[in-house]
């Protein structure tokens, strides 16, 4: 592991021992905001707080944006308390862009926040369930709609032959140049005839 306390070489540039501890404060502090930010989302989600209030107008937004605003930089927080009146017309087009940059970085951390919200409620075990049961709900329907197979019927010998013998005729009326057509329909519906009469009633 790389002694901190020591330059870096790298292709004959150095990195100073004090910008590499720099690098790796960096990090750290990447991490640490991100489980800062995790336990407070998580606080929230446990007091109650859910996605379809985090909408314009909503009073828990406003909440949420002002204690948002509270933890921004003093700069930033006088940025967006910033006034027209207060400036000259040449100060106020620099400083209205400066507003615009800052009011877009707060918007983004509330929907940042919204949308880790969503997360947690997608996670709780009756949304997970309505997944679930929505998901199998149209495998089901589509294997259905795939298969489009008729109900099963349980025929008879007798009632399965001529079905055959039926089917059978069917395609040699369609059939171009099937030779005996005639004698073949005329046989094929004598027998299905003769196979219906026989048919033994059910006991």
């Amino acid at each position: 592991m790389q002694n901190q306390s020591e330059p870096t070489v790298v292709q004959n540039m150095v990195i100073t021992a004090e910008t590499g501890k720099l690098i790796t404060a960096s990090v750290r502090s990447e991490y640490g905001t991100a489980k800062s930010r995790k336990k407070a989302y998580d606080a929230a989600y446990a007091e109650g707080v859910r996605s379809e209030m985090i909408v314009k107008d909503d009073p828990v937004r406003d909440k949420i944006k002002a204690l948002m605003l509270a933890g921004m930089p003093a700069a930033e927080r006088n940025l967006l308390a910033s006034k027209k009146e207060d400036y000259t017309a040449k100060e106020w087009d620099v400083q209205k862009l400066l507003k615009t940059a800052a009011a877009k970085d707060l918007g983004s951390l509330v929907s940042k926040f919204k949308l880790a919200i969503e997360r947690r409620e997608a996670l709780e075990p009756e949304a997970i369930a309505k997944a679930a049961a929505a998901a199998k709900a149209k495998a089901e329907a589509e294997a259905e709609a795939a298969a489009e197979v008729e109900p099963e019927v349980n025929l008879t010998p007798y009632q399965a032959m001529a079905a055959a013998v039926g089917k059978f005729v069917e395609n040699i009326k369609e059939a171009e140049n099937s030779p005996n057509v005639i004698e073949i329909c005329s046989a094929g519906a004598a027998f299905v005839e003769a196979l219906t009469e026989v048919e033994p009633e059910a006991s």
